[in-house]
């Protein structure tokens, strides 16, 4: 049964997947958007929505993060204010002199790369981010760091791209690609047949799947874990980040002077889990507390007993005022990462893929006007090669030996 058809099929709905669609609709094409559940359903749901500019690595991922945050300032006259987006500053605050030394030299290193980074004052930390404890003895601050509720913005955007013609399907999963010989000429769902003259695959962690339609990707799939609170009355704008965790940040694992003991975050679950220690408070003036991160190795999105129990722990020893504070929401989602955590963009064996965004609030806007610069056959803003299936940086990763843990599009 035919269900629909157009010039091209984006299969996913979150931030990617709205981003690709409005910006081929832009580009003149008529467009279908699949979406298994409902808009922003996954990871582009569950997230804190920081926009990290000082832990950014140079190159390709600081570019598609700058080039994405200017797209959410320059959608605001379409949109309206209403996907909260801040470029309110963030804080890395530090709690050893050991930290700072090391830290120096990362700020130096953030400064050569065009990127605000300063030493405040832990008094100063305190007045403008929430999870900074008293403990702290001061931060680097960037003034270029911002937030966005994801949420908001890709049902804000689906909003607009109905509107200018895109045809949406939610709660609509998807079975299969559809073939004619060599071409992928459309999907089959669970309601028949949408027709296209190409496919875009943006569904995230799902890519995974690919594997049973003969299109191998290098994803690992991490469960992302997030804590909110009921709102607290103090308003703090800026973002912050801890030590904990700090191990795992690229940016400072560079650096000549990095002794991973100096931010120690076994919490007790050393080899379990990972932790991004931020907390970032919403446009509600709730309290965003994470992110844990462990293998997922399926696509199962719920949290386990130790992430909840780390993130609490965490933001309880600093802050046991907190304590009475109700939890609101408790949740992961899983995200599909990439040996050297950036974006596929290419097409893959005649299928069009956006996928592998480890970090879809500061790369995805921008990773859907590739794409659709990639359909249109222009002159791609950004060089495709850092994007491409088969760089150097993937090769690691790839494996012909995994098997995609569920049906395609299907949890």
């Amino acid at each position: 049964m035919l269900l629909d058809q157009a010039d091209i099929v984006v299969v996913g709905g979150g931030i990617v997947g709205v981003s690709t669609a409005y910006a081929l609709n832009q580009r003149g094409f008529d467009v279908v958007l699949v979406e298994q559940r409902f808009m922003a359903f996954g990871a582009s749901g569950r997230n804190s929505g920081g926009l990290w500019f000082q832990t950014a690595r140079g190159g390709a991922e600081l570019e598609l993060l700058r080039r994405s945050t200017e797209l959410y300032a320059g959608l605001e006259a379409d949109l309206g204010r209403t996907y909260d987006f801040d470029r309110c500053g963030g804080v890395f605050f530090f709690e050893t002199e050991q930290q700072r030394e090391i830290l120096t030299d990362y700020a130096e290193d953030r400064r050569r790369l065009g990127i605000s980074a300063e030493f405040i004052s832990v008094d100063q930390a305190r007045e403008i981010a929430p999870g900074v404890p008293e403990t702290a003895l001061g931060a680097v601050y960037s003034a270029d760091d911002a937030k966005v509720n994801t949420s908001k913005f890709v049902r804000a955007l689906n909003q607009l791209s109905s509107r200018l013609g895109v045809r949406v399907y939610e709660n609509t999963p998807v079975l299969s690609l559809v073939r004619n010989g060599d071409s992928i000429t459309g999907v089959r769902t669970v309601r028949g047949n949408i027709m296209g003259g190409g496919v875009v695959w943006c569904a995230g962690p799902w890519a995974a799947n690919l594997e049973a339609e003969g299109i191998s990707l290098p994803l690992e799939l991490l469960r992302v874990g997030l804590l909110t609170t009921q709102p607290i009355r103090s308003r703090l704008k800026a973002i912050a980040r801890g030590p904990f965790g700090a191990q795992r940040n690229s940016v400072l694992e560079t650096l000549p002077a990095f002794d991973p003991a100096v931010f120690d975050a076994d919490k007790g679950l050393s080899g379990r889990l990972g932790y991004d220690d931020s907390v970032i408070q919403g446009a509600d003036g709730n309290l965003l507390i994470g992110h844990t991160l462990d293998a997922a190795g399926s696509l199962n999105p719920h949290i386990t007993l130790n992430a909840s129990r780390m993130m609490i722990d965490t933001i309880l020893q600093r802050h046991p005022e907190y304590g009475d504070l109700g939890v609101t929401g408790l949740w992961a989602g899983i995200v599909g990462c990439t040996p050297d955590r950036l974006p596929i963009i290419d097409n893959v064996e005649g299928l069009f893929v956006n996928t592998g965004h480890s970090n879809g609030a500061g790369t995805g806007p921008f990773s859907g006007q590739l794409m659709a610069q990639l359909v249109a056959g222009e002159e791609p803003a950004m060089p495709l090669e850092n994007f491409s299936s088969d760089r150097p940086g993937l090769s690691a990763g790839r494996s012909n030996d995994r098997t995609p843990p569920y049906g395609l599009s299907r949890i």
